[in-house]
């Protein structure tokens, strides 16, 4: 085998597994950090080389052929024999590495920041950040994504093989910078936010709350229509902040990702009720935990605690 075909034959294996575990080109681009057109042109060529369909395209998904299944059952069971494999060699080293996935805003905002403390109270632990935008189902699992733990946002997930802990309720304050405050304040009610250039948090899986939800939630005579199109819209949450820090407009802020930057007076919290879901950022681990997953568990639930505003 050559070089080129050993590395086509490891895409193909990845992509496989991918697509017919989350039925979907999107979901799977998500997790392989690809585009949606990339990951269906690699479908169909992968197809055209075996000469048979292996996904049904459907309005909602894919859904996976006779022959669609059987690879995936193959390409799944060969990825999960190399991963214990490796597993196996991992395990004779003398330094443990702990992978940790996350999506992009708690990884900024809040992960990073501590991560030093973690590192100089556990010296022997190699720490590997993986970051995603995929949202948190069942779907993600630790048998096929390779982690150890996984930090991600959406409601606990209906799992049970892993172990999950709801590190933070969603919490949503509307905030901005206080040379925005000052510039186009004050905002004493929510229609005076209508006045206001909001700054919208945008891309193709919904599941956090936008600026409608927040408007309906504190008082619902808020007209959609007047603020609907006003602002600006950012795919990402780190991206959004820097906008706020740069004084363009109001943005809502998630706890505990604004909670340096309220306690630092970089943002200014305009109404101190929080809006509460009951999605959060919840922490899931394998039920048969190695100890330096259990440290950091206990590490992570510790500055959970630390850092509330």
């Amino acid at each position: 085998m050559t070089p080129n075909q050993a590395d086509y034959l490891l895409r193909s294996l990845r992509l496989i597994e991918t697509v017919g575990r989350c039925g979907s080109f999107s979901t799977a681009a998500l997790e392989l950090g690809m585009t949606q057109p990339a990951v269906s042109q690699q479908v169909a060529q992968l197809e055209k080389l075996l000469g048979v369909v292996l996904f049904e395209r459907r309005h909602r998904g894919v859904s996976a052929t006779r022959y669609g299944q059987m690879l995936h059952t193959t390409t799944t069971d060969v990825l999960t024999q190399l991963y214990g494999t490796m597993e196996i060699i991992h395990g004779s080293s003398s330094r443990e590495t702990l992978t940790i996935l996350t999506d992009y805003g708690f990884a900024a905002n809040w992960l990073l920041p501590r991560l030093s403390d973690f590192e100089e109270k556990h010296p022997d632990i190699d720490v590997s950040l993986l970051t995603t935008q995929a949202r948190r189902d069942a779907r993600i699992d630790h048998r096929n994504t390779q982690h150890d733990v996984s930090i991600l946002f959406g409601e606990k997930p209906q799992t049970h093989d892993i172990s999950t802990i709801c590190l933070f309720q969603e919490e949503i304050v509307p905030i901005c910078s206080a040379v925005y405050l000052k510039i186009a304040g004050p905002f004493n009610h929510p229609h005076d936010l209508l006045e206001a250039k909001l700054l919208h948090l945008s891309g193709p899986d919904h599941q956090w709350f936008t600026w409608a939800d927040w408007f309906q939630a504190v008082d619902a005579s808020c007209s959609l229509k007047s603020y609907s199109k006003n602002g600006l819209f950012f795919g990402n949450y780190p991206l959004l902040l820097q906008a706020v820090l740069q004084n363009q407009g109001i943005a809502l802020g998630w706890r505990p990702l604004i909670d340096d930057l309220v306690k630092t007076d970089q943002v200014i919290v305009l109404n101190n009720k929080p809006i509460k879901s009951r999605r959060g950022y919840f922490l899931s681990t394998p039920l048969n935990k190695k100890r330096h997953i259990d440290s950091f568990i206990q590490w992570i639930l510790a500055q959970s605690k630390m850092n509330q505003v």
